[in-house]
């Protein structure tokens, strides 16, 4: 529901203090180890990398570099990491 997402929800978003350090640490505590950061600019995920061992962060879009590619190269990264893609729903039988 995003009628709550109006000009005085961004204004308490911006003044109010933003825990995300915490938030990650209790993630990781509570056995989250994949993170994917969902924005234009991927700059928290290096903050994410350093909240514990083992875990597997990737961005989904860089600045200026969007679409499927960029967006099968982090799947690829979390591959690697070692989580499980379902390459078949992400490339078909072409794949």
């Amino acid at each position: 529901d995003t009628a709550g997402l109006d000009g005085g929800y961004w204004y308490r978003n911006l003044r109010e203090q933003v825990r995300f350090a915490e938030v990650i640490e209790s993630l990781v505590e509570a056995g989250h180890r994949t993170f994917i950061e969902v924005s234009t600019h991927p700059v928290l995920a290096m903050a994410v990398e350093q909240a514990g061992e083992d875990l597997a962060v990737t961005g989904t879009l860089r600045r200026d570099d969007g679409g499927r590619d960029r967006w099968l190269r982090s799947l690829a990264v979390l591959h690697v990491a070692g989580v499980k893609v379902d390459w078949f729903t992400q490339l078909g039988e072409a794949g």
